[in-house]
């Protein structure tokens, strides 16, 4: 039987905190430890499951991310508050030093200072070119580059600066350059 996402999202049971049918949304933006050792616990990172602060992780986020792997067939899944917050997590956990990133010079403010004036401190070097020529990218992939390679590529923009024709708005692809 193929994966039916709509299925998998049907079957996913959770339930409320006092065993409500939906998951109970808390509006609550800070958590409490009944003692110190149980705070320890979770600041260590020895427990999962509990809350300190919303911003981080809440119930409502976990049930959010349990329904995207559901849907998406996959372990897990993460959300984030912005695209930005997106990018920054993303990059950091696939890039280290040494490595080089290839990205549209298309791309948003945001993502543009992150990878010219901060992945540089830890040894990432981005080329900005343009994605609409092969040959730039090609000579963006040649050697004398590192095997890692991360292309980072948004949704077109034309010289006036409206968006072109619709594209997937973000892809972040591993490859090896060098075999």
């Amino acid at each position: 039987m193929s994966f039916d996402p709509a299925s998998e999202i049907q079957d996913l049971l959770m339930f409320g905190e006092f065993g409500d049918v939906n998951p109970s949304i808390t509006d609550s933006s800070t958590y409490t430890f009944r003692s110190p050792a149980r705070m320890r616990e979770v600041c260590d990172h020895e427990i999962e499951g509990c809350f300190l602060y919303s911003r981080q992780w809440n119930p409502i986020n976990r049930y959010l991310c349990r329904a995207l792997a559901a849907l998406e067939a996959t372990e897990s899944a993460q959300v984030t508050a912005s695209g930005m917050a997106t990018i920054c997590s993303t990059l950091l956990q696939l890039c280290q030093a040494g490595d080089e990133i290839i990205c549209s010079w298309t791309v948003y403010g945001g993502t543009y200072a992150l990878l010219k004036n901060f992945l540089p401190r830890y040894g990432i070097t981005t080329h900005f070119v343009n994605f609409s020529e092969p040959a730039e990218i090609a000579r963006a992939c040649s050697p004398p580059h590192p095997r890692a390679l991360h292309r980072v590529d948004q949704q077109p923009v034309a010289a006036s600066g409206r968006s072109a024709a619709p594209a997937p708005v973000r892809r972040h692809t591993r490859f090896d350059a060098a075999g």
